[in-house]
């Protein structure tokens, strides 16, 4: 038993130390992606349109709150050794209106319509990540209600 006693807090810190890499890699790549996005979306408005440039601007920048959103999660986990579930529900929200945003908007910027199998793809798509997202808020929602009463 004395071992495992021994062999529990080098584990502990081994853990502590992965989540401090990642999240110290998390921000470094949300910073890079966020300055690869302002170079990218200036080149979409001076070159291609104003409707790619707001797309690459609404991708980009909800990727990096993504990446934001799930260095706040480790974070927060480091500070009090728990994994708080609504941060990672919230990121599944960012994810899922992302793809909403951009196939809705990439969809509309098309000059021609559709063939009627692609159309209906992208219409249970949608459906789906609508379906999710709520789903998502209903739970952030319950979470919150049971805080509230445990308070």
């Amino acid at each position: 038993m004395p071992e495992q006693t021994r062999i529990i807090p080098l584990l502990e810190l081994g853990e502590r130390l992965i989540y401090w890499l990642v999240a110290s890699l998390l921000v470094v790549g949300a910073l890079i992606y966020l300055g690869y996005t302002v170079v990218r979306v200036a080149q979409e408005f001076m070159h291609v349109g104003f409707t790619e440039g707001t797309l690459e601007l609404l991708n980009g920048s909800l990727l990096a709150l993504m990446l934001a959103q799930i260095v706040y999660t480790t974070i927060n986990f480091l500070e009090t050794g728990l994994l708080h579930i609504e941060p990672v529900l919230i990121v599944g929200i960012i994810a899922a209106v992302r793809r909403i945003l951009v196939m809705t908007a990439t969809l509309s910027a098309r000059e021609m319509a559709l063939p009627a199998v692609e159309f209906n793809q992208a219409m249970i798509e949608l459906g789906v990540l609508g379906g999710i997202t709520l789903a998502l808020a209903v739970a952030i929602f319950l979470i919150r209600k049971k805080q509230a009463a445990a308070d």
